[in-house]
Order: structure tokens, then sequence, then C-alpha cells
């Protein structure tokens, strides 16, 4: 989801590793627990605001597996309800009569929020990685 007006395509691409360096070919399907990753191509146009956010959410029955990309000066902040974002989600957990605040592990990730700020009329890319369930 897109607010501000730029438009958003996603892509999936199968991740390899060759060498030492991630191999991405386009893909449409992918078998359990394969390392996939998901390319979000915000284009923005002269008419649009400079500061916009993209949500763009982790795709159902994958989980979110980190290597997040964007580009220098955006902000990210993470869903793991998909209304609420923060930049390290947590959630209060109470033991034998004690609370304490934790940290939310990122595999339990729904969606991630990236706000640009003076963005120049361009195509961005926003990518992180997931696995298929």
């Amino acid at each position: 989801q897109v607010t501000g007006g730029p438009s958003l395509k996603l892509s999936l691409y199968a991740v390899t590793t060759q060498d030492g360096q991630d191999v991405l070919t386009p893909t449409a399907t992918a078998l359990p627990g394969q390392r996939l990753r998901q390319v979000a191509t915000i284009t923005t146009k002269t008419s649009y605001p400079k500061t916009f956010s993209v949500r763009v959410p982790v795709p159902q029955n994958t989980t979110y597996a980190g290597q997040l990309r964007v580009p220098t000066g955006a902000t990210v902040t993470y869903s793991v309800d998909g209304a609420a974002y923060s930049p390290k989600p947590t959630r209060t957990v109470t033991e034998g009569g004690r609370t304490r605040t934790e940290p939310i592990p990122e595999r339990e990730y729904r969606a991630v929020k990236v706000t640009f700020t003076n963005a120049a009329p361009t195509a961005l890319n926003v990518a992180y990685d997931i696995r298929l369930n």
C-alpha cells in the first residue's frame, strides 16, 4: 500500500548463493523453506509529495527473513499486526508475577513501512528476504 501517490510494483526472486554473492532469479513458484527476495519498486513523479510512506506486507504463508535494503535516508518501521508500526516492535510478557518488555523476533513481522523524505522523482527499491512456510 502506498500513501502519498507514487505507484508500487512487487517482484519476487529466488535467492541462491554463488561465490559468496546472492544471485536473484525471477520466480512465480517456490518450495517450503526456500529463501526469496521481495522487491518493491516505487515510482514517483514530479507532481507527488517529496515525503511519503510505503507499506509492504510480508506475503501470506511466508516468514520475514531480514536482509532489508532501502535507499539512503529512508526510515523503516515494522509491524506484527499490519496496523501499529515501530522501529523495533516489542511485547509485554508476564511470567511468575513479573512483567517485562521483550523484542518481537523478526520472523513474526508481517509488514514493513518505509518513509521517504525529500524523494526526487525516480524509481526507488525496497527489498527484503522471506522464506516460504
